[in-house]
């Protein structure tokens, strides 16, 4: 038991004490689930689907953004699942990027559409949980 607890320590320390300067320079994941509260229908599911297309296009024409995507349930459990994807080349470009989100967003859309997107995703989607994973080196094809 006791030497369990040393590899599991050894594990921790390992993976959780990398020099953050080096994260700096290394690839960021950032990953946002969210859940919805109910599941849009109809013409609100073609517009949810296009407001979702919209503000992916602003993301992936920034150049600090490497690529982002959004992915709907596909299989399993829980079908309410939305999971927004973002790669970015170091943790600079990401937090760069979202700094500027609000003003990209002005830009690229009237405030009649932002508050029309808002509207409509404030009213189906609830929950939401965010994590930002770095690369472990050595496995990105």
């Amino acid at each position: 038991m006791l030497r369990l607890s040393i590899v599991l320590l050894f594990l921790v320390a390992f993976f959780t004490g990398v020099n953050y300067s080096q994260q700096e320079n290394e690839t960021v994941v950032h990953v946002q689930s969210w859940k919805f509260k109910s599941l849009p229908t109809g013409d609100e599911a073609v517009a949810f689907r296009e407001m979702l297309k919209r503000q992916s296009e602003v993301l992936n024409q920034d150049p600090r953004t490497v690529r982002s995507y959004v992915l709907r349930h596909f299989w399993g459990a829980d079908s309410r699942d939305l999971v927004m994807i973002s790669e970015f080349k170091n943790v600079q470009d990401m937090f760069s990027l979202y700094e500027d989100m609000d003003a990209l967003m002005e830009k690229a859309f009237s405030a009649d559409q932002m508050k029309k997107d808002q509207e409509m995703w404030d009213k189906y989607v609830g929950h939401h949980a965010d994590e930002i994973y770095g690369l472990v080196e050595g496995t990105k094809k």
